[in-house]
């Protein structure tokens, strides 16, 4: 009976142990490391909008009929090349009749000139009288000022049939066309007949406060650059659909006020597009490069968002998980997250196996899962 007694007894000793090595199976293996320290850029951020540096519709200068158009829609164009143009007879016409008028009052002034030195040798004889020689020269400065009236006409007969065509003030790519051949342009109403765009380089516009802008001007003061080296920082962007910004350009421009309105500043910056990849309109983020500085950093897959706000796991020096309020700042590039408060160097990060781990949970750190 002792014996019975005895093997009774060690029974429930032997299946705490065995629960105690169950317990210790089923601990969660995680790899886990500290932050390490690196260069990280701090970054002012915005979003805008892509603009082309340059656009304009094209407009009839003259009225007439649209007799030209010599480029389709979507067209590459030169400056100079000749998009449209408008009936140009009637102009013709009216350049000739300037030049008509023109060879008319010169010819009046030839002979006003002849009459004018025949009065002067009478009055120097004393043969005609002050009033004849008088009257010779009004005639001559009248004729004068009609041969300067005959040659504006002349210019402006010239200028209208030169507006007849309508030319590209810059390479460029067109719209699609407002208007077609043998529709009347009424020029006082200044139609539109296409818009022009240059597409190559565009700007970036942006906004930024009074504190951002400060920021921007503080870190052209620590390069010892002045308003005048904008085009040495540096803009980098993306377009909606893209991750991170991929593209980059220069800072262009810095308002020099405050826009009342909306208590902030355009800011603007000019990128390349020669593949014509940007168009007018598109919307993008944006940032600028301002300083660098050295940084605690972690993986970004280990911070994640709780009750608390921004958190990560840590693992203390007895092994037991601990749920850890944080600060971020900058990405760091390579999955990383700049870490501002609320980590040590030697604290211990779950940077894998995260997945189900619980605060207060007891485990096993590794150095990889297998």
């Amino acid at each position: 009976m002792c014996r019975s007694t005895t093997v009774f007894a060690i029974l429930p000793l032997l299946c705490m142990l065995n629960g105690i090595a169950a317990a210790q199976e089923v601990q969660r293996k995680v790899v886990a490391q500290s932050p390490t320290r690196q260069q990280v850029t701090r970054y002012l951020h915005s979003t805008g909008t892509l603009k082309a540096v340059n656009a304009v519709d094209l407009v009839a200068r003259v009225s007439g009929t649209l007799e030209k158009i010599n480029f389709e829609d979507g067209a590459r164009v030169r400056k100079n090349d000749i998009v449209f143009v408008v009936e140009q007879e009637p102009y013709r016409i009216g350049l000739a009749s300037a030049e008509a008028e023109l060879a008319q009052a010169q010819a009046n002034l030839q002979q006003s000139d002849a009459n004018l030195i025949r009065q002067e040798a009478l009055s120097k004889q004393q043969v005609t009288a002050q009033a004849a020689r008088e009257s010779a020269v009004a005639q001559n400065e009248i004729a004068k000022a009609q041969v300067a009236a005959a040659e504006a006409k002349v210019r402006s007969a010239q200028l209208n049939l030169s507006y007849t065509e309508i030319q590209a003030p810059f390479d460029g790519i067109l719209a699609a066309r407002a208007t077609d051949i043998g529709a009347y342009v009424n020029a006082a109403s200044a139609p539109k007949l296409a818009a022009l765009v240059q597409p190559d380089p565009m700007h970036v516009l942006f906004s930024a406060n009074e504190r951002q802008v400060i920021e921007i001007r503080k870190a052209l003061a620590e390069r010892n650059m002045t308003i005048g080296d904008l085009s040495k920082i540096r803009v980098e962007f993306g377009l909606q659909a893209e991750e991170g910004y991929p593209h980059s350009g220069k800072l262009d421009y810095i308002s020099p006020e405050i826009d009342p309105a909306s208590g902030t500043m355009t800011v603007r910056g000019i990128i390349d597009n020669r593949d014509y990849l940007f168009s007018s309109g598109m919307f993008a983020k944006v940032r600028i490069p301002l300083a660098t500085h050295t940084a605690s950093v972690v993986p970004e897959t280990a911070v994640g968002n709780s009750q608390q706000g921004r958190t990560v796991l840590v693992v203390n020096a007895d092994n037991r998980v601990e749920l850890r309020k944080v600060v971020v700042g900058e990405n760091a590039g390579a999955g990383s997250r700049e870490i501002v408060e609320g980590l040590s160097d030697k604290d211990r990060v779950i940077v894998q196996g995260a997945a189900g781990v619980r605060p207060g949970e007891t485990v096993t750190v590794v150095e990889k899962l297998q």
